[in-house]
């Protein structure tokens, strides 16, 4: 093997091994946004879990808006799912149809915000903020 054949045979495994390391990187960077994407549905399911519960006393009646306001009042509580804490917190204010302030002292519409987040490492992720939680408005349905 000559001079020139050593140099390409260097080179290609040079290229080989940047094309390697690039493609590893890659997918450990598809992976961690994957895993990610799993806690953020995990968050969901649980605002959809809180949503469905107030849901269903809201429609047999069970409990009025007037109850279910005082008592969907979490602040900072820890739900834990796999060995991930996910900590929640709502708020429920009275809201006219649309989840503005109320016109009128009727108590008709109910808004009920959620935020949960959960600690994965170094990092926090949230599903809904105190700009923008996950909103859900509730009607009286009946007398």
């Amino acid at each position: 093997m000559n001079t020139g054949q050593m140099l390409l045979v260097m080179l290609a495994i040079l290229l080989f091994s940047t094309i390697i390391i690039s493609t590893y990187n890659n997918l450990f960077t598809v992976l961690y946004m994957a895993y990610e994407a799993m806690y953020q549905m995990q968050a969901y399911k649980i605002v959809d879990k809180i949503f469905q519960e107030i849901d269903a006393m809201n429609i047999s009646s069970l409990k009025t808006l007037e109850e279910i306001k005082n008592e969907y009042i979490y602040d900072d509580s820890i739900m834990t799912i796999n060995n991930v804490n996910y900590v929640i917190n709502t708020s429920t204010n009275w809201c006219d149809q649309y989840g503005g302030a109320p016109t009128d002292t009727l108590q008709n519409y109910q808004r009920i915000d959620i935020i949960v987040y959960c600690k994965i490492g170094n990092d926090t992720l949230w599903t809904g903020t105190n700009t923008y939680p996950v909103r859900y408005i509730y009607g009286a349905l009946g007398s």
